[in-house]
């Protein structure tokens, strides 16, 4: 997917009419599948109710009692998938983004590489001073003892 247009650029319609899929459309559907979804439940739940009713008044009565239950676990069963949804989502983004570690890790080995050359080259200037600084120093603390 192209990494310089974001998931939300443009709008819904222009989303959907999208046809190289460059833009990810799943975020800003989502509200909408779940209205959807919870209408459909109910719609669903409703016509339970009225046919238990047409095949006899306890039947639909039973029915009207546990239809609110029903429809609470249908919602939730909605929203936890949905949920499922988002998180694959947010994975996807995840391994998107590790798919550009690789080309990170070689510049920082490049510059890792630099500091190692300039530190080694800095240490041999150390040793360089100090045996040159070596031998008086010595000499002086002959002298002082």
């Amino acid at each position: 997917m192209d990494d310089n247009l974001p998931e939300n650029d443009g709008g819904l319609l222009r989303g959907l009419l999208d046809w190289r899929f460059r833009r990810y459309l799943t975020m800003q559907l989502l509200p909408v599948f779940y209205v959807l979804l919870v209408m459909a439940a109910v719609v669903v739940i409703a016509g339970m109710v009225a046919l238990a009713f047409l095949w006899s008044t306890t039947a639909g009565l039973i029915t009207l009692a546990v239809a609110p239950f029903v429809l609470l676990i249908a919602v939730a069963v909605i929203r936890a998938v949905l949920e499922y949804l988002v998180m694959a989502h947010r994975i996807m983004r995840v391994v998107e983004n590790m798919e550009r570690i690789p080309g990170h890790v070689d510049q920082l080995t490049a510059r890792v590489d630099v500091v190692v050359t300039q530190v080694d080259a800095l240490g041999e200037k150390v040793n360089d001073m100090h045996s040159t600084v070596g031998l008086p120093g010595r000499i002086l603390r002959r002298w002082q003892q």
